[in-house]
């Protein structure tokens, strides 16, 4: 008998088996329905809903599960109306694709699968949304109610009165109309509107700032025409002041904007694991006859972009920009730069007195400091020899003390006894040695003049960047910045004016005679005098650069055991000019 005969026979001779097979059968049979029963029951869920606001006729895309595989009676509701068929695009288990209809308002989204309800989630239409009632332009923006004095001239001081200044300055400034050429927008130019100047803390300008009243001082390059305020709640309307320009005059024309780059390399960082170097890459300053500095790219990225006129970068060995044994790592910024060239004329018998200098651009830029000497003894006593030899050449026999003259005298002494060297000093030689050698490099020039002018009580300083030469090749250079009460900022090249070799792109210029007071758009300013860095642990080994393109006392700080690294600043490269 084979086993199939068997299990017939032993079913139709045994009451036991077979109420058995249909215990079983039952039991299976209940189990796939209730299975199926709690399957068809499960409800559809949303996860997202996206857009959560929308307009008619936007793509609207519902994700979740248990929706679905085809519609059939499924539906979607939208505040309670439910979608007709020719809304939907697609439907699947895990996704619902739709076209917005126009009569969908705000409200609740649900998902209707048979007789199961989703939860719902919100949904608003963009037509409908209220708007934020925007704040009354003509309460927020600033409003000039008056200007006083009515006749300015550069570095006056001046109040402005009104209302909306805000109770303190933050990032408001005031703009004057400015004598600077027009910029020629082409592609790649990075160039901005250069039609205004705004006054600018770093030269001192603003004295006081109120909700309703401004103290400062008419900004370095100002000329006569608009004057606006500008804060972080709009624009004030123009005003019209007048500036006198009886001191003179100083035009910026023939405008050039040169991307440049600054880059240094770090090897053979090693170090424990809280080591870290610290870079401080000089950022370029800004002034009126160098009106734009923007970082256009840095590679790494700087934790801080604009500190102390820095920016700083970060290695720290384990982690961000970690370093091994062997390794090497550029550091690399790009600036576009717009320079323009300065011509001025300076009238010396109307300057102001200079009691109405502002009292912190006077302390401030009549004192010695770590680089320029202007107490040495030796300093002193040629300024009194140059001033002497001058009066004993006068009827009258008076020393001269109009600060124009003294600082002619002094750049034309300089010139005439001085011989200027074509290569650079060491970096620790000191510039008191030319007084002696009667011999210097361009820094030994700006420096020893610069200090001249201090010691004559002659607000000065000196500054660092550098020349670019026709082939768009660059060398480090300084010169001298003068203020005069009355005109504003003087510019004065002493090395270029004593026969440094540079080709510069104007022609038919005397040397001699024409950095007297004229700068061509060749000079890159990078440093405004001596910027004093406080190290950011008075434990760090810190690492300064004399004599080179920026004048500040920190370019690299260093903190951790047994840290050891070698370090290469490269000079500044002209990538690119317009």
């Amino acid at each position: 008998m084979n086993k199939t005969s068997s299990s017939n026979y032993l079913l139709r001779k045994s009451p036991l088996i077979r109420t058995l097979c249909w215990v079983i059968f039952v039991v299976v049979f209940i189990t796939v329905s209730i299975i199926l029963r709690i399957k068809s029951k499960t409800p559809p869920e949303i996860s997202e809903v996206n857009p959560t606001v929308g307009s008619p006729g936007d793509l609207i895309i519902i994700t979740g599960k248990h929706f679905g595989n085809v519609r059939d009676t499924s539906y979607v509701e939208f505040g309670g109306n439910r979608l007709t068929s020719s809304s939907y695009i697609s439907w699947k288990d895990d996704e619902i694709k739709m076209i917005l209809p126009a009569n969908v308002q705000n409200g609740l989204v649900v998902v209707g699968v048979k007789n199961l309800r989703s939860k719902p989630e919100f949904f608003a239409n963009a037509n409908s949304v209220p708007l934020s009632v925007p704040e009354n332009a003509k309460l927020t923006v600033p409003i000039i109610t008056g200007v006083t004095p009515e006749k300015l001239y550069p570095g006056a001081q001046v109040t402005i009165f009104g209302s909306n200044f805000g109770s303190s300055r933050n990032d408001s400034l005031v703009y004057f109309s400015a004598d600077r050429e027009a910029v020629k927008k082409e592609e790649g130019d990075f160039s901005d509107n250069f039609e205004y100047i705004a006054a600018d803390e770093n030269n001192f300008d603003y004295e006081s700032w109120s909700e309703s009243e401004i103290h400062l001082r008419v900004p370095d390059g100002a000329s006569g025409g608009k004057m606006y305020i500008q804060t972080a709640k709009g624009k004030s309307a123009s005003r019209t002041v007048k500036i006198e320009q009886k001191a003179g005059t100083k035009s910026l024309i023939s405008p050039k904007t040169y991307v440049v780059q600054l880059a240094s390399d770090v090897e053979n960082y090693s170090g424990d694991k809280d080591s870290s170097i610290i870079l401080r890459v000089p950022r370029p300053q800004t002034s009126a006859y160098q009106p734009s500095s923007q970082l256009v790219e840095a590679n790494p990225e700087p934790i801080i972009s604009d500190f102390q006129h820095t920016i700083i970068h970060q290695m720290q060995n384990g982690r961000n920009y970690a370093a091994s044994s062997n390794s090497k790592r550029r550091f690399s910024q790009n600036f576009a730069i717009t320079v323009y060239e300065t011509r001025s004329k300076v009238i010396a018998a109307n300057l102001e007195s200079s009691k109405n200098i502002s009292a912190s651009i006077y302390s401030n830029y009549t004192a010695a400091d770590q680089i320029v000497p202007a107490k040495n003894e030796e300093v002193k006593k040629l300024l009194n020899k140059i001033l002497s030899d001058e009066a004993k050449k006068r009827k009258d026999g008076k020393r001269e003390s109009n600060p124009y003259n003294i600082a002619l005298l002094c750049y034309n002494y300089m010139i005439s006894n001085y011989k200027i060297l074509s290569s650079m000093r060491s970096s620790n030689a000191s510039p008191l040695d030319m007084l002696d050698s009667k011999k210097g490099d361009a820094y030994d020039f700006a420096i020893i003049y610069t200090a001249l002018l201090r010691s004559a009580g002659i607000p000065s300083l000196p500054i660092s960047g550098i020349l670019v030469n026709p082939d768009l090749r660059t060398m480090n250079h300084w010169w001298t910045e003068i203020y005069f009460s009355g005109f504003g900022w003087f510019p004065v090249d002493v090395a270029l004016g004593a026969g440094l070799p540079y080709q510069s792109w104007l022609k038919d210029i005397i040397p001699s005679i024409f950095y007297f007071g004229n700068l061509d758009s060749q000079h890159i300013m990078i440093s405004r005098g001596w910027n004093e860095i406080k190290p950011s642990s008075s434990e760090n080994k810190t690492v300064s650069r004399p004599r080179s393109y920026a004048l500040q006392s920190i370019w690299e700080e260093a903190s951790g055991k047994s840290i050891k690294y070698s370090s290469y600043w490269a000079d500044p490269v002209v990538v690119g000019v317009y």
